[in-house]
């Protein structure tokens, strides 16, 4: 730990540890206290070798307890003592740890990413090194690329996402196609919660940058040798695009075609993704230029709207009637009762406030609610005291509504039981919406579907299964 210059305090406050080398004292230990082996292997902590022996996951080596955005202990994290490969083992994925869904030092960082947005790292040394020395926006994604999920719980709490790398690896093929991946996923949250953005919660069009360490340096080196340094090449990281259409170009000589053809291919379509219009032309500029090729000849060889685009522009095929989207069973009336009934639980129990995470402003159809859902999560419980003066028609009634909503008396362990059975009922309705709009897509699609209208159908049948696997979890 002196090495890598994390001090007692930092030790204590991430509660980190050591695992025996020996390989049998914490299965021991654990054996004497009552848990049977199978549950010893089923929870991560002890492997069974093909001998049928069982040892210690985790041995010589110092442990890094993981937890979920609530400070829940999800998983931990192993780093070697004597640099011995792996030099990072973390606990195996299952029920409770599944590491595309945490971004490690969430529960500690939360209120200053609302403050001033989040810089992610790679790895949970790096983020303690950051919060050791005062930056306490600072989450680890335990991987290069980011997840939907991480996205998601990111995107309710800032539009100012930074993601931190060494040099060395950000030019590599490898890194090149995380930075992408984690584009693509970051601008289809884009799309999805664009809907949501109300006058409760005006921000910039979100954006995701990229910091590049010095070379040879890793965050927490850059951290430790001068945490002025570490402010400045936050401060000054460049937009995630920008970056990536620098690193693929280079070697490019712009008076020749070799490579163009490549390159193009790969950034192009990142560049149509991009939900901001003068964001998108700038971008298609600063392609074009290091090509030496024109703006025009990029939009004329390589844009193919896909079926993404098409819906948001009205492009698409008229379907039958029995064919269009499911919408709220509620939608003819005038009121939707299991949404009222979720927005008044939140405003009146402000301990429930933990629940609004796991939901997003799409699984509200009804314009007043949704405006009132995404205050909720810009405000708090403050949003049930009045509406701004320019909210849409209907927002200030609704919200007058709700708060004269009578509940049944309620004690803790209920009112958490009413919060979860409400956001059962809309993620259920939200997954039956998702499974028309697939059926859509596919019937809109023509037989040879391109690498674009693949990445979409891979786009929502990935958000099909994470609502599959909320509601299959929901207690």
């Amino acid at each position: 730990m002196q090495d890598s210059g994390l001090d007692r305090a930092a030790a204590d406050a991430f509660q980190i540890g050591l695992a025996p080398s020996d390989g049998e004292s914490l299965r021991s230990h654990l054996i004497r206290e009552g848990f049977s082996a199978a549950q010893l292997v089923a929870a991560g902590v002890v492997r069974e070798g093909d001998d049928g022996r069982q040892r210690d996951l985790f041995r010589g080596r110092l442990m890094i307890p993981i937890r979920d955005s609530e400070g829940r202990l999800a998983g931990f994290g192993g780093r070697s003592l004597d640099d011995s490969e792996p030099k990072y083992l973390n606990s195996p994925q299952g029920e409770v740890f599944d590491k595309s869904r945490i971004l490690y030092a969430m529960d500690r960082a939360r209120d200053d990413i609302r403050k001033n947005g989040a810089v992610i790292v790679e790895g949970y040394m790096d983020a303690i090194a950051a919060h050791q020395a005062g930056f306490r926006n600072v989450v680890a994604s335990m991987g290069t690329a980011l997840t939907g999920p991480q996205v998601d719980a990111i995107r309710r709490m800032t539009s100012e996402v930074t993601m931190a790398l060494d040099q060395d690896a950000a030019g590599q093929q490898a890194t090149l196609r995380s930075l992408e991946s984690s584009w693509q996923i970051f601008q289809s949250g884009v799309a999805r919660q664009s809907r949501g953005t109300t006058v409760f919660q005006r921000r910039d069009n979100p954006e995701i940058k990229v910091a590049a360490m010095p070379p040879g340096q890793d965050p927490d080196e850059v951290i430790r040798r001068s945490p002025t340094e570490w402010s400045r090449l936050v401060d000054n990281a460049r937009p995630l695009l920008e970056f990536v259409i620098s690193a693929m170009t280079v070697g490019i000589d712009p008076d020749r075609p070799e490579g163009k053809d490549g390159v193009i291919r790969t950034v192009y379509p990142l560049i149509a993704a991009e939900q901001d219009g003068p964001r998108q032309d700038y971008y298609l500029q600063m392609l074009a230029q290091k090509l030496n090729v024109t703006r025009d000849f990029l939009i004329s060889n390589y844009s193919r709207p896909t079926v993404a685009q098409r819906q948001r522009t009205g492009q698409t095929k008229q379907q039958p009637e029995q064919q269009t989207a499911e919408t709220s069973p509620f939608a003819k009336l005038e009121h939707d009762p299991v949404e009222e009934y979720c927005l008044t639980l939140l405003m009146r129990y402000p301990d429930l406030s933990e629940y609004a995470e796991t939901l997003t402003a799409e699984h509200f159809w009804r314009h007043e609610n949704r405006e009132i859902f995404t205050g909720y999560l810009s405000c708090g419980e403050e949003v049930a005291e009045d509406a701004p003066d320019n909210a849409p028609p209907g927002v200030q009634e609704q919200l007058e509504a709700l708060r004269r909503k009578s509940l049944h008396p309620m004690d803790f362990i209920k009112r958490r039981r009413a919060m979860a059975d409400v956001i059962t009922q809309l993620e259920k309705r939200s997954l039956r919406r998702l499974k028309t709009e697939e059926q859509i897509r596919f019937s809109e699609s023509p037989p040879d579907l391109d690498t674009e209208d693949l990445q979409d159908t891979v786009a929502v049948n990935q958000r099909m299964k994470e609502a599959e696997n909320r509601s299959r979890n929901r207690p």
